[in-house]
């Protein structure tokens, strides 16, 4: 089974991203899911490049994402500081107004 998200609004699509980043930061705060997991859902390296010249702040939020783990590891006392950092960045990018709002529109696909 497979589930295609399609949000057409440039602006939207951000916003929604950004959500979906503080809704991850959450779950590992409160370690509902791994770190593997986050990096499965959005964290990837491979996504990077792309996020930072479309969205240049949720990139930068995506990019820090991928390196929690190693903070958590490294520099433990510093986790907190970083999930701060980035919920900050991403806050920073979620816009939604009445005139811009559009439907998300999922799709499920045997």
């Amino acid at each position: 089974m497979k589930m295609i998200i399609e949000i057409d609004d440039e602006s939207y699509l951000k916003s929604y991203l950004s959500i979906l980043s503080v809704g991850i930061l959450e779950c590992l705060e409160k370690n509902l899911i791994s770190y593997d997991d986050a990096m499965s859902l959005l964290y990837f390296p491979g996504i990077i490049d792309k996020f930072e010249k479309m969205f240049p702040k949720l990139g930068k939020a995506i990019h820090l994402g991928t390196e929690l783990e190693d903070v958590a590891d490294l520099i433990p006392e510093k986790l907190k500081e970083s999930i701060e950092q980035i919920k900050k960045l991403n806050e920073e990018s979620i816009y939604l107004t009445e005139n811009r709002k559009q439907h998300v529109f999922y799709k499920i696909c045997d």
